[in-house]
């Protein structure tokens, strides 16, 4: 729904740069600061080993000054060489200086400089709650209220939850940059509803019918 309300949104630098820091930010699940902080200069590829093609990793500084390599998938590569161009820069990432930030301050063309991370925080809060006031024009009044107390942080938590589904949790501390695993574990846990289906399943065993 997010995606769909901010493509439904008229373009302006706002929008434009949303576009790139949505995806980014939900695919990575880079802490606030981690986006910030990420800068054109860290952008790498290597080839794969198994097919033809690239894979692209940011290297990202985190908690305690430890650096962890991320993923940048296709999508988010992709976004992000429309977001370039967009800025009047080199749709090539690595073909422009690399101090520049990924994610640019709304002064068109002019990249000098961080983006501080609280105003991060606020233009993604005031998206979220821009979003969840045209979810509940719908009727979806629950999810509305849920979308509105959303923040940078709960982009992170997504990506967690949704990487559980597939990853394993080693994995998963990898991308997230957590120190202990005991802090992955909360998105492998089994939620009410996988408990009550498996549980269902396994008395049918020894039912009589």
């Amino acid at each position: 729904f997010l995606m769909e309300y901010l493509h439904r949104q008229p373009m302006d630098e706002s929008v434009r740069r949303l576009r790139f820091i949505l995806p980014f930010a939900y695919a990575t699940g880079l802490r606030l600061t981690e986006l910030v902080d990420a800068r054109l200069g860290r952008l790498y590829s290597v080839p794969l080993k198994r097919d033809l093609g690239v894979r692209w990793m940011l290297k990202v500084l985190g908690k305690g000054g430890k650096w962890r390599a991320v993923p940048m998938p296709g999508m988010v590569m992709d976004a992000l060489r429309d977001y370039l161009a967009w800025r009047g820069l080199n749709a090539d990432p690595l073909d422009n200086p690399g101090d520049i930030p990924l994610i640019a301050r709304l002064r068109l063309g002019q990249d000098m400089g961080s983006l501080d991370p609280t105003t991060l925080y606020k233009a993604l809060k005031t998206f979220f709650r821009e979003a969840a006031a045209a979810l509940a024009t719908q009727g979806h009044h629950d999810d509305a209220k849920k979308m509105a107390k959303a923040s940078t942080h709960w982009l992170r938590h997504t990506r967690g939850a949704h990487s559980a589904e597939t990853m394993p949790v080693n994995m998963i501390q990898r991308l997230l940059g957590h120190a202990s695993v005991a802090t992955t574990s909360i998105y492998t846990s089994t939620d009410d509803e996988t408990l009550f289906i498996q549980l269902e399943h396994s008395l049918h065993r020894i039912s009589p019918h």
